[in-house]
């Protein structure tokens, strides 16, 4: 017959051999002295006393923390280090801005709007301003050819008529670059913008000329002729013209065109002459510097402001 384990010989199971539980400690209490007030080492109240160094009590003076205003949790000093507000001083005001800024402000401002107002009111009036009746021209049906060259056709001119010295028209093609007219012999005219007739006639040609006033020396330069050619104008119209305001006057040979270099040269060019009223007439000088090697093909051109040109030949 199996037993079951046995009681231990010398086992106690009485109650009273439990150990019992420990008590609790006390904690001491930090946030009160000892019982003398005076705290002991290192805030400790429990902790014996430590003497001052001077002998003296220790106070707060003596603490090597120097003055503090409590005790905290621990017997931990609490430390101040903002100064109390003192009751009725005025606190200073933090980003107020000076006077003279808010004003500058307000100034800018309101220019700013005024500006805005002005472009507004500017754009109104443009598009006020414009004539809702004017009319408009209609789209173009034709299609535009990009190939086409542009034009190089000159507007027309007025075609100047010749006569001869009897005062009968040549309608022979006389007065042409390839048939000029006659030096003497005949006279070219225009009608003007007066609705007046301006004709020129050439009187005589010098090829070989010298600069008036240099008393006969040849001062052109070399190579070059100076050709002086006098001429008469006569306006036959309406009101005044001069013949400044209408004539153009030109040398041309197969490879040059020549201005009138006449004014500063002679006493008498072209710019002298008054405005002639209907039947007047007058004489003036042209001055042209032709090469030398180009005075055979010289021809004398005249032509007004909207008037074809015709041509003198020279002897």
């Amino acid at each position: 017959m199996v037993q079951g384990r046995g009681t231990p010989s010398g086992y106690d199971w009485e109650v009273g051999s439990v150990p019992a539980e420990p008590e609790p400690l006390a904690l001491p209490d930090h946030q009160h002295g000892p019982p003398g007030g005076r705290p002991g080492r290192d805030g400790d109240p429990a902790a014996p006393d430590v003497p001052a160094a001077d002998g003296g009590s220790a106070d707060e003076s003596s603490s090597p923390f120097g003055a503090f205003e409590g005790v905290g949790p621990y017997g931990a000093p609490s430390f101040t280090y903002d100064p109390p507000a003192v009751e009725g001083e005025p606190r200073p005001l933090r980003g107020t801005l000076p006077p003279w800024a808010i004003v500058a402000i307000v100034l800018v401002q309101a220019a700013a709007l005024v500006a805005s107002v002005a472009l507004v009111l500017g754009g109104i009036e443009r598009m006020t301003a414009r004539d809702p009746g004017a009319p408009v021209a209609e789209p173009s049906s034709q299609a535009p050819n990009p190939t086409a060259p542009p034009s190089s056709v000159a507007p027309e001119r007025q075609p100047g008529t010749v006569t001869d010295s009897a005062g009968r028209e040549v309608a022979d093609g006389t007065g042409g670059y390839a048939d000029p007219a006659t030096v003497g012999e005949h006279t070219v005219s225009w009608t003007a913008w007066t609705d007046g007739t301006i004709a020129v006639s050439a009187l005589e040609v010098d090829l070989a000329a010298t600069v008036p006033g240099a008393g006969g020396q040849d001062v052109v330069q070399e190579g070059y002729r100076l050709v002086l050619v006098t001429y008469e104008v006569r306006y036959d119209g309406p009101g005044q013209l001069a013949p400044a305001e209408e004539l153009w006057l030109t040398g041309e040979s197969d490879l040059t065109y020549f201005p009138d270099v006449a004014e500063g040269l002679v006493t008498d060019p072209m710019k002298t002459i008054r405005p002639l009223q209907d039947g007047e007439t007058a004489r003036f000088r042209s001055a042209f510097l032709v090469p030398e090697a180009e005075i055979d093909t010289l021809r004398l051109g005249v032509e007004t402001f909207s008037g074809e040109i015709l041509y003198f030949a020279t002897p």
